[in-house]
């Protein structure tokens, strides 16, 4: 193998970004090097035309593209690709600041206070003002850079002997770097309790003496996202008060149009940690308020970051918004934004989240119809996909393909080698009960309080819900 390292980071840039990566690479300004060029050029050119033949991408092949006739080198060549991956990587930096104008701006401001250039510096000043006018929303970013543009200003004052005028620009610059302290580190202190609520944590943040207090503070209500991660620090260090919750909301859409788009949709990620925390205490009225969530944010357009929509979030939403018996909205958002999932699981995605929903509208012919022949690339969707299948067999009392399905499930956990073992516990387990479900006599109420008691104790990564329902049916005499 070539350099997995360099081959894996040039695989992940689009052609449009490999061909501005190109020009990156032959500037001279940037590189002096013109092996590392035709190095780049021999790599670009295989990776055209088929991602998957950096198998043939050897060393001795690369040498020889790159030094016919040449003896070997192996430390050269390692050298080279070495100096080619650090270039790319500041290709990944220039790329990001060149969507950074106020950074930029701000860095030109400090670079320019080396020459005696009023006019230069006035006009980066004014780009600065505007780019800080216009910025969306009043994030910790905004205030950082707002610090950065003061703090230049005093800083170059206080080398000249006229000052005048000056002096506000230190409490200016002292102001927005206590904003963006605080806000920064009540950010941290939320993603802590976040933490905390689903796992053992054996740290403590620490704060110094009188924070709590000094955040009351009446300058601090310029700053809305300080007084919304406090709403948000109540919400979860008293999580029985639920309103602090319905307060949180006010303000989300109250101050909406002053925090940016990524805090905003932040916010709304933390408020839904909420309800999934309460979900998980038994209240299923937090489904319903979940489900606002989510649709405040497909309506306020925060669903989107970076043209993809990440699929942990996209399962999520699937979940709670059946859960909250919205079937018909969940059809249409996966029809919707399912072509923004990453194209790796895609389709996977896009087939088995359309089955859960038939599944939940007891539409059990299109369940199969969507499931049955299909051959899923992911494993975590093939374990899904046999699930929903075993369950819909079950409700359609087809005895003789339930039989069938789950000796070819039971056969899949054996021969898989990707599955932990827990989990092919887990999954066993749950086939087996499916199967003592379909043959339980009704009448034999010692079996059946023993099945019931092997529900009550399976993970609720299984559909442990669906069981017990099952197995009420059978007591009410609904079933065989």
């Amino acid at each position: 193998m070539l350099s997995d390292k360099l081959l894996s980071l040039l695989g992940a840039l689009s052609k449009p970004e490999r061909n501005r990566l190109r020009k990156f690479v032959h500037s001279p300004y940037l590189n002096e090097q013109g092996d590392v060029s035709r190095l780049f050029d021999v790599l670009d050119a295989t990776l055209r035309k088929a991602p998957d033949r950096t198998a043939v991408l050897d060393k001795p092949t690369v040498w020889k593209a790159l030094y016919p006739g040449r003896p070997y080198d192996d430390a050269h060549l390692r050298r080279l690709l070495s100096d080619l991956t650090q270039l790319t990587q500041r290709f990944l930096v220039a790329e990001m600041r060149e969507k950074d104008a106020l950074s930029e701006a701000l860095d030109l401001q400090q670079a320019l206070e080396r020459f005696d250039l009023p006019k230069h510096m006035a006009a980066t000043e004014r780009t600065i003002d505007r780019l800080l006018e216009e910025y969306p929303g009043k994030s910790v970013e905004y205030h950082y850079a707002q610090y950065r543009k003061n703090w230049n200003i005093f800083t170059r004052a206080s080398k000249q002997v006229a000052t005048a005028g000056f002096s506000e620009k230190l409490a200016a610059a002292d102001f927005h770097l206590e904003c963006f302290y605080l806000a920064q580190k009540l950010k941290l202190y939320i993603d802590w309790l976040l933490f905390r609520g689903f796992r053992v944590s054996e740290h403590e943040l620490p704060f110094i003496p009188g924070f709590w207090d000094y955040l009351n503070d009446p300058r601090f209500d310029e700053a809305p996202l300080i007084r919304i991660f406090q709403k948000i620090i109540l919400c979860f260090a008293e999580i029985d008060n639920e309103t602090h919750f319905g307060q949180l909301l006010e303000i989300l859409d109250k101050k909406d149009s002053q925090l940016a788009r990524s805090d905003l949709r932040e916010c709304f990620f933390i408020a839904q940690n909420y309800c999934a925390l309460k979900i998980n205490q038994g209240d299923t009225r937090y489904y319903y308020r979940y489900f606002e969530l989510i649709r405040s944010m497909v309506e306020r357009n925060l669903l989107i970051e970076n043209d993809q929509i990440p699929e942990a979030v996209f399962k999520n939403f699937i979940t709670v918004s059946l859960g909250a018996g919205q079937y018909e909205w969940t059809e249409q958002f996966i029809q919707q934004y399912a072509d923004y999932l990453p194209a790796r699981i895609r389709e996977n995605a896009r087939t088995f989240n359309l089955a859960y929903v038939y599944f939940y509208q007891k539409n059990y012919d299109r369940v199969i119809e969507c499931l049955r022949d299909v051959e899923y690339s992911d494993v975590v969707y093939a374990l899904g996909a046999k699930s929903i299948l075993l369950r819909t067999y079950y409700e359609m009392d087809e005895y003789l393909a339930l039989d069938s399905l789950i000796e070819s499930f039971r056969v899949f956990l054996l021969r898989n080698k990707i599955i932990s073992k827990n989990l092919k516990r887990e999954y066993m387990n749950f086939i087996s009960l499916v199967k003592k479900l379909a043959t339980i006599a009704p009448s034999d109420k010692k079996a059946l309080e023993q099945l019931r008691q092997r529900v009550s104790q399976t993970s609720y990564a299984m559909p442990k819900n669906w069981l017990l329902k099952k197995l009420a049916e059978i007591e009410a005499g609904h079933r065989r």
